[in-house]
């Protein structure tokens, strides 16, 4: 008996953006391309147990059609390149470079955002309000992180089973989703307790490189820039690589890969690797020297 497949594709789409403090506005807007806009991306709050702030998150739809969303909430875990890992709980992650820590540091028990779900028609913007509630117990003097998500719902269409019994329909809704990172840091955690666990030079066939290993022993969150200032040691000759800016979860560590110029001229080098933390008098830095 012969069958025949088809499969009507569409895709459906979770954007998440991680944004630091130093990338961060109350301006900013992402997908604007996609027709729906979402701002902020990124909230950082610093309520003292016992507490709690209000906050909007503006979300406009800028395309033809009306749309439907829903809220809801996230709490993931993070790998060492920045990407949230979505099992959070305390189960080993087939990702070896998410660092287990548990649901503790989940702020999504804290939130609460109305409306629940909404619709905008054509050019239309709504404002969600968020309440964040902080309550004054020994669990609440940690930092902790979730992301809001907001996603369309979408009415399912009817399959076409056509006239022919052997043929089976298979659909996939396009839908659009945001998400939008909260960080709370209460007043007593530390923030500036980093380490650069390794800097190396590395070789391979795609070009030459240069990694650098961050970790965050404190119990705050820390959001941070790194860049990497390269010294030709025979001509004293120095430039700056690559600014990248970045949020560091307590306890985990990130890793950042530098390209080289490949028009460097062969010779020794000296390479320093800075993390500025947002203290107005300090920074952490190593060098290594390499030779190309």
């Amino acid at each position: 008996m012969k069958y025949t497949v088809i499969i009507k594709l569409n895709i459906f789409i979770i954007f998440f953006s991680i944004q630091t403090l130093f990338a961060q506005d109350k301006n900013d807007s992402i997908f604007k391309d996609m027709g729906v806009s979402i701002s902020p991306s990124s909230i950082h709050l610093n309520i003292k147990p016992g507490s709690s702030v209000t906050k909007e998150i503006r979300v406009k739809n800028d395309t033809k059609d009306s749309k439907e969303f829903v809220v809801g909430f996230q709490d993931f875990e993070m790998n060492t390149s920045g990407k949230p890992s979505m099992n959070f709980d305390n189960k080993k992650s087939a990702d070896t470079s998410v660092v287990i820590t548990g649901s503790k540091y989940g702020l999504s028990k804290d939130i609460v955002v109305t409306p629940t779900s909404f619709v905008l028609k054509p050019g239309e913007e709504i404002k969600l309000k968020m309440i964040v509630e902080i309550p004054d117990e020994p669990e609440s003097y940690i930092a902790k992180w979730t992301i809001i998500t907001v996603e369309e719902i979408y009415e399912r269409p009817p399959l076409d089973p056509t006239d022919q019994p052997n043929r089976i329909s298979m659909g996939v809704i396009p839908t659009v989703g945001f998400g939008v990172y909260v960080y709370q840091n209460p007043p007593n955690v530390k923030l500036n307790q980093l380490e650069i666990q390794s800097l190396q030079f590395l070789k391979t066939e795609k070009g030459n490189n240069i990694t650098m290993s961050v970790k965050n022993t404190g119990d705050g969150i820390s959001y941070c820039l790194s860049y990497l200032e390269l010294t030709n040691l025979k001509t004293g000759v120095q430039q700056k690589l690559q600014n990248k800016s970045f949020t560091i979860l307590p306890q985990y560590h990130r890793i950042f890969k530098y390209d080289l110029p490949s028009e460097l001229a062969p010779g020794k080098y000296s390479a320093i690797g800075v993390v500025d933390y947002g203290h107005k008098e300090e920074i952490i830095a190593a060098e290594i020297e390499f030779e190309l």
